[in-house]
């Protein structure tokens, strides 16, 4: 690989070469991603029948994405794939390496992800989350899986202030696919999904795209099969001194769209927020109640 490439991910170097490349080499830029990269692991002459174009299309496309040869990217490609379903258990050395001094590194490490986060993060797809999360003529579902869930609901807590026409579309007395039954042209999915990616996540996403709605996708640098669906891209670091992948970046991804959808909301959102501080305060008790006069003692 070329000395000083700079992104983290095949799929971010595809997006970085896009408007660039030529119509046949976007024929292989689209086997790639749709096909969750799998294509990547076939040959140069399997890869080229799959896209209809010739061999030294493909060998052209992968030296555009800075590497030097298709065996030096497959190499890569491989490495990205263990890395995208590493389990915690295949981490859990991190823990025992270093015993009584995690303490230490703990605000280095967490710092420098969401650094990362925010310079590799695309400000175009972020101002597409916003400008799609803040018009007030969409409905809002968010969605996540296990552990990302608690991300979809701190940003539906917040939306919900806000604006109206927001939920969660989380496994309750529906399934999540049953509950796209209004989804539209005019709906909005948020979807939460990181490595050990999960399948039904992928699915609700696909079938949103599939019935108009704009997809937006936070996931991790090696950005999730659902992606491949989605209008915006959110992509943060996970990198933790733990053996489980650490939720911080993605809560300060989540934080800044909330920082911004609160300025876009404007005076409207204020005013529902005031109503909501209205009804949290409970209802009083005004009814004066006057304390009874002492009986008078029999003389």
């Amino acid at each position: 690989m070329i000395a000083g490439t700079d992104f983290h991910a095949i799929a971010e170097r595809i997006e970085a070469v896009a408007q660039d490349i030529t119509p046949a080499e976007q024929k292989v830029a689209r086997e790639l991603t749709t096909s969750g990269m799998l294509a990547g692991f076939e040959t140069v002459a399997a890869l080229a029948g799959r896209a209809g174009v010739s061999g030294p299309t493909v060998v052209r496309f992968i030296a555009r994405l800075g590497f030097l040869s298709y065996t030096d990217f497959q190499k890569v490609l491989l490495r990205e794939m263990e890395a995208r379903s590493t389990s915690p258990l295949s981490l859990y050395h991190r823990a025992e390496a270093r015993p009584g001094t995690l303490l230490r590194e703990s605000a280095a490490a967490f710092s420098a992800c969401v650094t990362e986060t925010f310079r590799r993060l695309s400000v175009a797809d972020f101002e597409l989350a916003v400008a799609a999360l803040s018009d007030p003529r969409n409905r809002i579902l968010i969605t996540g899986g296990r552990f990302t869930k608690l991300h979809a609901e701190m940003l539906y807590l917040h939306l919900f202030q806000m604006r109206s026409n927001v939920s969660t579309l989380l496994p309750g007395l529906q399934s999540r696919a049953d509950q796209l039954l209004e989804v539209g042209p005019r709906s909005v999915l948020v979807a939460y999904d990181f490595r050990r990616y999960e399948a039904e996540t992928v699915d609700v996403v696909r079938r949103a795209k599939e019935r108009g709605a704009t997809v937006i996708v936070i996931t991790d640098p090696w950005n999730s099969p659902a992606a491949r669906y989605a209008h915006a891209v959110l992509s943060a670091e996970v990198e933790s001194l733990s053996p489980f992948d650490s939720m911080v970046p993605a809560c300060a991804l989540t934080e800044a769209l909330i920082a911004e959808l609160t300025v876009r909301a404007g005076r409207k959102g204020r005013e529902r927020i005031q109503d909501l501080e209205i009804l949290r305060e409970g209802y009083e008790w005004h009814e004066e109640v006057k304390p009874r006069g002492r009986r008078k003692k029999a003389g």
